[in-house]
């Protein structure tokens, strides 16, 4: 056999063709390729040629990566016995997991938020070492903290391999030489490296020992196209994912039959927005709802973490379940998840579910209370289906062991999952079945790790499962596409007829030096390590886009002149390139699928649109029938007879209604037993503190049940405690009023006005030394009077009250009950009834009244007005305040409030045009 010699320089291989690559694959060859892509791309060029041949059947292309080559050779030794190197070669998890054990040791409170990272940079040090061939001597890491903590760690890491025969794959390449050298691994007729930039020492020397053991290799690299190229600004990175969009179906129209890529040197970071406009552009009935799964006319080189799979997520998501209390977020994920069995037969009712556990309010829910309320039969939101899952899935906790191999945990997750129906929600799409199959690889992988961890606890394996799934980078395989999305290393040996490179701006290319903190920066610099200095990085960067610009007969450049409020530039390396002026730019302009469907448009006026009118109605909510209507007649159209509102919200601990609900009660009781000012006064400083405590305690006896999880014995505690202190703080300014007795507590009444029918309850009624009444209503927030005026009034809700009580009433009060800011605010027929409210004739909306009859006179009027307004179906979408009214609005999607305002706009700008 013809010995071959090795390239010595990186960037300069032998130039080759694709029919001579064929030849060589024919004859039996071996090629092994720079990443995966190529190695795919190379061998459908091959099934090709033979197709068009005439061929009906052919032996498989030998192609495969150089770490799938490595693991070959390895597989190949081990399987025929004659090894010369023994051990057993660890997988990435395995080896992570010692490398998180060798860490603890060395440094056992290292943050538990940052293992995950400083692990990996550690891996990528170690293969690093192996890699450049770098000098493992104490002396050449004592350049810095970090490098010292590489070498302890890396000396408890390499202690446990010895110990155990495990193996890493950054030495295989060192073991494998010895078999080559032994001549236990049988050599292929020929070697043939195919897109590589450059080689590592190590690689170098394997190749050497090939080459020495009689086998022909060869470094081969397409001839380059000669191509046209030029470069173009776009105002930010989204302008310019656009255009690229735009220009790629321009082509895909002009030549249906070529092949296209568009290069993102920052593909991780870039990778929704990118895939977000070759949407738009190329396929916009994907962004339609149920079209998600649509096979796109492009392929993407660069996958998500598996974790980020909807199907991986619900997974993690239903082990993670307690017996005890989980969160509702996920919970809720849970409900709408469409990977649980029974979804499609039970989705509405899920989704109903979704809504009764919102409006507990509670962060957290029981499994078992999930349960009880999936089991109500006869209520909207029952799920049988579901509740079956969920009664297998407690009885399965129950059994679940304490501590366990990983092996054992593997077939616990995988008869939980079983058992929780996951992931049999509906038929799943390719791409979602290809994710399932990942998932259960990983979990495989996971029970390997009984080669190397002990035993651990429920938590733990979890723990370590998600990381797994966090750490693992997946991309479900797609029918060919017309257009790649690649990154730039990964153009190596691929050719096109048509190339779009983005993001060629001086902040991104060359790209910054990011020297791994735990080798020693000399040693990297000295080595010619990646990624360890500015002048290497240039230097990259001046061959692989020298290399590109080759790869293509059209080929575009662009780089965004804008981030934000940062101004950028392009790159030095394209400074020469020609650059497009603004009427080529325009050509490839076109319109997105939402501005044709928006320019297609046909506006239909309604000068008036009432809703159908009512007779009479009840309204439950109290005054929020006037309220709403006041604030926008189409707010209470919605809320009170369409059923629209919003859902519920959940946080920790109690919302400021449940708190609200507790001073009410509280001050309800109390004042039951206290009944007047004179008691209140009488009564020792010891026995009203025991008073409020006593009701504090009694209110939250009542309400605690209502929220199992979220109302715990110290939260009680603290909220005993903050609601005496509010309490007695109040008290001590009820002692400042004249004499007055507790005439009612939260009285319940009705009142008809404008034929609405309102059911209202007065938390406080108080008459006066004079035997006039004082109408009070208990408030937590901040408030004003001045909300009780004019024609659409804030808070109609005292108005109300004293039209039930308009003969004898001495005036309406807030009590604004609120930790350094107690006040009574409202308004009064005279001065001095109570400190701190006005008489109306001191107030500026009642300052023109005769007297005060008729200042109830002219709420009855306003308050009959907005009564009619609702019965007659008056929904005009009319915000009182927009920027207030609509601020914390849930409707706005429903009124299309924003949409008005432009049509209103447009209009304006049509009219000035006209003129």
């Amino acid at each position: 056999m013809k010995n071959s010699a090795i390239i010595a320089h990186p960037l300069n291989p032998q130039q080759s063709n694709v029919a001579d690559i064929i030849q060589r694959l024919e004859h039996s060859a071996t090629i092994v390729t720079g990443n995966q892509r190529l190695a795919r791309n190379f061998r459908q060029i091959f099934d090709q040629a033979k197709i068009s041949s005439g061929q009906r059947a052919w032996p498989a292309p030998d192609i495969l990566p150089w770490n799938a080559w490595l693991q070959r050779l390895w597989q190949e030794a081990i399987v025929n016995g004659k090894t010369s190197v023994s051990g057993y070669l660890l997988a990435a998890h395995q080896e992570r997991h010692i490398w998180q054990e060798a860490l603890v040791e060395c440094a056992p409170d290292f943050s538990s938020h940052a293992v995950d990272q400083v692990i990996a940079r550690l891996m990528d040090a170690w293969q690093m070492m192996w890699a450049w061939c770098l000098p493992f001597g104490a002396e050449s890491f004592d350049y810095n903290a970090d490098s010292q903590l590489f070498r302890k760690v890396l000396t408890g890491f390499r202690a446990r391999c010895r110990e155990n025969d495990w193996l890493t794959f950054a030495e295989l390449p060192e073991a494998l030489q010895e078999n080559f050298r032994c001549g236990t691994l049988q050599l292929p007729n020929e070697l043939v490296l195919l897109g590589f930039d450059e080689l590592t020492p190590q690689q170098s020397s394997l190749l050497q020992v090939i080459v020495q053991a009689r086998c022909p290799v060869q470094w081969l690299r397409l001839p380059g196209q000669v191509a046209r190229v030029t470069k173009i600004g776009c105002a930010d990175g989204r302008s310019e994912a656009r255009l690229a969009a735009c220009w790629i179906r321009q082509c895909l129209e002009d030549h249906p039959a070529a092949s296209i890529a568009l290069v993102v040197p920052e593909l991780a970071a870039q990778r929704e927005m990118v895939c977000q406009a070759l949407d738009e552009v190329l396929l916009p009935q994907a962004l339609q709802p149920g079209n998600h799964a649509l096979e796109r006319p492009y392929n993407l080189s660069l996958g998500k973490p598996l974790s980020h799979f909807p199907p991986v997520s619900m997974a993690l998501d239903m082990l993670g379940l307690s017996d005890s209390v989980t969160e509702y977020a996920q919970i809720s994920r849970l409900l709408r998840s469409s990977f649980i069995a029974g979804w499609e037969q039970e989705q509405s009712a899920r989704a109903l579910l979704d809504v009764r556990l919102r409006e507990t309010g509670e962060w957290g829910t029981a499994l078992q209370t999930l349960l009880d309320h999936a089991s109500c039969a006869g209520q909207p939101y029952a799920c049988p289906l579901l509740a079956h899952h969920l009664t297998a899935v407690l009885r399965l906790i129950q059994t679940r062991p304490l501590s366990a191999s990983p092996g054992r945990w593997a077939q616990w997750f995988e008869q939980y999952l079983k058992v929780a129906g996951w992931p049999g929600g509906h038929t799943l799409s390719s791409g979602e079945y290809q994710v399932v199959q990942a998932w259960w690889t990983l979990v495989s992988q996971f029970a390997m790790l009984d080669w190397v961890a002990p035993a651990m606890s429920w938590e733990t394996a979890l723990d370590r499962l998600t990381q797994m799934a966090v750490s693992t980078v997946f991309q479900p395989e797609s029918r060919s596409a017309p257009v790649q999305v690649l990154g730039l290393l990964e153009t190596n040996g691929l050719q096109f007829d048509y190339l779009w490179i983005m993001g060629l701006h001086a902040g991104a290319w060359p790209t910054a030096p990011r020297p791994n903190p735990f080798i020693p920066l000399p040693l990297q610099r000295s080595a010619g390590l990646p990624h360890s200095s500015a002048q290497r990085e240039l230097q990259v960067a001046e061959a692989v886009l020298g290399r590109i610009t080759e790869s293509a007969g059209t080929i575009m450049l662009s780089y965004p002149q804008q981030n934000g409020d940062e101004v950028l530039s392009a790159s030095s390396l394209i400074e020469t390139v020609p650059e497009l002026t603004g009427e080529t730019h325009a050509m490839y302009r076109m319109l997105a699928w939402r501005e044709i469907v928006h320019q297609s448009r046909r506006l239909v006026t309604f000068e008036v649109d009432p809703a159908p009118p009512l007779d009479k109605i009840n309204i439950a909510g109290g005054s929020r029938a006037f309220k709403l209507q006041a604030a926008c007649p189409f707010l209470a159209f919605a809320e009170l007879r369409l059923g629209a509102r919003p859902l519920g919200k959940t946080q920790i601990g109690l919302n400021a209604m449940v708190r609200g609900n507790l001073l009410h009660r509280v001050m309800e009781m109390v004042w039951g037993e206290l009944a007047a000012w004179d008691a209140l006064n009488t009564a020792p400083r010891a026995q009203l503190d025991k008073l409020v405590a006593s009701k504090a305690h009694a209110a939250i006896n009542e309400i605690a049940p209502s929220f199992p999880q979220t109302f715990s014995k110290r939260l009680q505690r603290l909220e005993a405690d903050r609601l005496s202190r509010l309490t007695q703080a109040w008290l001590e300014l009820e002692k400042s009023r004249p004499p007055f007795h507790v005439l009612a507590r939260e009285k319940e009444t009705e009142l008809t006005l404008g034929g609405v029918n309102v059911r209202l309850r007065i938390d406080r009624i108080d008459q006066l030394a004079s035997g006039d009444k004082l109408l009070i209503d208990y408030k937590t927030g901040p408030v004003k009077p001045g909300q009780w005026f004019g024609e659409r009034p804030d808070e109609p809700q005292l108005p109300l009250y004293s039209l039930v009580y308009a003969d004898g009433l001495a005036g309406i009060a807030f009590a604004q009950i609120r930790i350094g800011n107690l006040a009574f605010k409202g308004v009064a027929q005279e001065e001095g009834c109570v400190p701190g409210v006005s008489a109306f004739k001191q107030l500026e909306p009642t300052r023109d009244c005769a007297n005060w009859a008729e200042v109830v006179a002219n709420w009855r009027q306003t308050l009959e007005k907005l009564g009619q307004d609702f019965c007659a179906g008056r929904a005009e979408v009319a915000p009182k305040q927009k920027s207030i009214t609509c601020a914390h609005c849930a409707l706005k999607p429903l009124c299309r409030i924003n949409d008005l305002s432009w049509i209103s706009d447009a209009d304006n700008d049509a009219i000035l045009d006209d003129c």
